[in-house]
């Protein structure tokens, strides 16, 4: 059966999560013609298919370019609240920058900027295969409702989340830890509502904000070992926590009720894809700068324990004293650096990856893997996309201060939030 080619584009990106919708950007903001291809019906990613409706940095220091792009998007859509400092949970003398966001706005802010920018967008198609020619890759197989298609590329950038495009072009991968199927606890959220909440104007906790008043509140339920690339296992620890939210909501005071489940599992690690060069978890700790540094990374090493065994003194849980320096630390505004060469595939040329999957240890994933930082190396995955096209280099062999210069360009020319 021949399979018909649906178009041919400078940079394809694929999954409209924060990553890739800021790699999207990025590309077709310096010229590229460029596409967004993303399995549901919308972009936003685990911000509204998990409802991960929450903001949240230690020092703010890693609200890059792009974030600051959207954030003001949402903050003209009311669709976010103020940001506020609040002490964290294990380590109180420490303090996060806190908000949270209109999970539906966040849709239409993202429709607009990718608008905006010239975006070519196919929602509803998912990614079955890549075509890769001699090492390089060349396009995507698509399955959509009209049946399966090829895309093809000059630079593909994988933002699925689960590193898809890399696994399917046959780029090595792991789970970040050794022996154990299941990197970190999964979890579902939920929505409440009460005629009770908010009655302060600006809340400091996880909540959706309060625009218009309404009464909703975001919750989750955790569940462990459950390994994320297992379909079986997926989904029946969906159906679990699904069920047990049911039977809560079945005992809810009179005054409270379930509003609804997110629509997918929260994952917090499947696959750690390996870039050419990888940031490691002593980067992470040690708060280790770099000359081609893409993005900043300051959040927590927020490592969900999968399962009951001892957690490491270097692990955010822990609330050892090891780690309390170290928050100390960062809150005071330190951070660590993701280089160039981590958002780089290996063994396979023009092949760009950003999101949780790129190339970093299980503790620097851990930090790395939230959306502002996400955001980032999305952002630089669009520009090196771009530059090696004009450039006429493979992304491998771009030169990464390159790169850097022009997201210090461009990131300049964006109102701060912060």
């Amino acid at each position: 059966m021949k399979i018909p080619v649906l178009g041919k584009y400078d940079v394809i990106v694929c999954g409209a999560g924060p990553a890739g919708c800021a790699a999207a950007i990025s590309a077709a903001n310096l010229g590229a013609k460029t596409l967004l291809v993303e399995k549901y019906g919308f972009a936003g990613g685990a911000a509204v298919s998990q409802m991960v409706g929450v903001i949240l940095s230690t020092n703010a220091i890693d609200f890059q370019g792009i974030w600051h792009l959207w954030a003001n998007r949402l903050k003209k859509r009311n669709g976010i609240s103020p940001v506020v400092k609040s002490p964290s949970h294990f380590y109180p003398e420490c303090t996060w920058y806190r908000s949270s966001m209109n999970i539906e706005t966040v849709k239409r802010v993202w429709d607009e900027l990718l608008d905006d920018a010239g975006v070519d967008i196919i929602f509803n198609a998912h990614v079955y295969g890549v075509l890769v020619d001699k090492g390089t890759i060349k396009g995507v197989e698509l399955h959509t409702r009209a049946g399966r298609g090829v895309i093809l590329g000059k630079r593909i950038v994988d933002a699925t989340g689960d590193a898809i495009i890399c696994h399917e072009a046959g780029v090595k991968w792991d789970r970040g830890i050794v022996g154990k199927l299941w990197p970190q606890a999964v979890s579902l959220n939920f929505r409440t509502g009460s005629k009770n909440y908010w009655e302060k104007t600006n809340s400091t906790s996880a909540d959706i904000p309060n625009t218009g008043g309404r009464p909703e509140r975001l919750t989750r339920k955790d569940l462990k070992r459950v390994d994320p690339l297992d379909p079986f296992a997926v989904s029946d620890a969906t159906r679990k926590l699904r069920r047990q939210i049911w039977d809560d909501s079945d005992n809810l005071p009179s005054d409270k009720y379930l509003i609804d489940t997110a629509m997918e599992l929260g994952v917090r690690t499947s696959r750690i894809v390996r870039g050419i060069s990888q940031v490691t978890d002593d980067d992470a700790w040690f708060c280790r700068k770099h000359p081609h540094s893409i993005a900043k990374s300051s959040w927590e090493i927020d490592i969900h324990p999968s399962d009951d065994t001892k957690i490491p003194e270097r692990w955010y849980h822990s609330r050892s004293k090891a780690y309390g320096k170290r928050a100390k630390k960062i809150m005071n505004g330190d951070y660590f650096d993701i280089p160039y060469a981590c958002i780089v595939a290996s063994g396979v040329d023009n092949l760009l990856m950003a999101g949780r999957i790129v190339s970093s240890g299980y503790m620097a994933q851990a930090s790395l893997r939230i959306q502002q930082t996400c955001m980032s190396t999305g952002e630089a995955a669009g520009t090196a996309a771009v530059l090696s096209i004009i450039e006429k280099k493979t992304p491998r062999n771009l030169d990464p201060k390159l790169v850097v210069k022009k997201l210090e360009r461009e990131r300049s020319k964006i109102k701060r939030v912060l």
